[in-house]
């Protein structure tokens, strides 16, 4: 029987894994759009970078490295 062999790393995982949380913290709406405020709501580009961050996030789960353990 052969062994299976992954293709990432138990320290490449752990390095995506921060790139992603990196990435959703860039993502993440700021705390005062001025935008936001005015409209009562995220603004589009706002919204926009919300949605990217989630699609991260949803990355992450499907890699299985979602979590820092």
């Amino acid at each position: 029987m052969s062994q299976v062999v992954p293709l990432v790393t138990r320290e490449g995982r752990e390095l995506l894994r921060q790139a992603l949380a990196d990435a959703v913290y860039y993502r993440d709406p700021p705390v005062h759009c001025q935008a936001c405020e005015m409209l009562g709501r995220l603004c589009d580009q706002c919204a926009a970078g919300l949605d990217r961050a989630r699609a991260y996030l949803a990355l992450g789960r499907e890699l299985g490295i979602d979590s820092p353990h």
